[in-house]
């Protein structure tokens, strides 16, 4: 698991967490943060991610349509298979860029930085209350053991499927509809478990309102 989480963004900067020291960490944006407003920067990363998807699935939808009229056939089989690749892999790098490109340039944060990242997380969205409550841990449990569950049919029925030779079949290969979510499925379980974690960071929020949580304030006033 990655020892700094990413928490959110205050002004023109990236919030961070360890989770070992628990202190509270700050770095400048990245630049496919470093957009007006943290709502509006949080919400432009997914697009960016489900038009990579779609375009990594619709191409390979493409060329399997004019090449073997809506029926597998063996050559499609590597660039369905980049396709997945490069969506599963594109993915994850797009957003660990987008949140973690600084991060070896952190300094401690303020408190005040680390209670706006948190306000302004997407996290809260959906939810009534910003108050990190086991009920919103065992929530983004639930959804993370549901995106296991998914990954899990695409692996055993998607895939194979993709790779079985269906020559003689005149109907259309549903099984290439898997391409998209074959990149996109295991990406997201990646993502949600390393890279944006929502159960660590309710975790480290917790420990925020508990005053557990090590600021650059505190720091001065022991130096002082």
């Amino acid at each position: 698991m990655r020892k700094i989480i990413f928490i959110g963004q205050s002004d023109d900067k990236t919030v961070y967490y360890n989770t070992r020291t628990k202190e509270a960490l700050v770095a400048d944006k990245s630049v496919l943060l470093n957009t007006e407003g943290a709502r509006k920067s949080n919400r432009a990363i997914i697009p960016l991610i489900l038009l990579f998807a779609l375009f990594g699935g619709g191409t390979g939808v493409a060329i399997f349509s004019f090449a073997s009229p809506f029926r597998l056939n063996e050559r499609m089989i590597p660039i369905i298979l980049l396709a997945i690749f490069l969506v599963f892999v594109g993915s994850i790098y797009m957003l660990e860029k987008a949140l973690y490109k600084n991060v070896r340039s952190i300094v401690l944060a303020s408190k005040e930085q680390f209670k706006d990242a948190v306000n302004g997380s997407l996290i809260w969205e959906g939810f009534s209350d910003k108050k990190a409550t086991f009920g919103k841990i065992f929530f983004f449990l639930f959804i993370i053991l549901i995106l296991l569950f998914c990954v899990g049919i695409v692996g055993m029925f998607g895939i194979p499927g993709m790779l079985i030779p269906y020559y003689d079949h005149d109907w259309f290969n549903l099984s290439l509809l898997f391409s998209p979510l074959a990149g996109v499925l295991p990406a997201a379980v990646v993502i949600s478990l390393f890279q944006n974690n929502p159960i660590r960071w309710l975790l480290a929020v917790r420990k925020y309102d508990k005053g557990e949580v090590v600021f650059a304030e505190a720091v001065e006033e022991d130096a002082n």
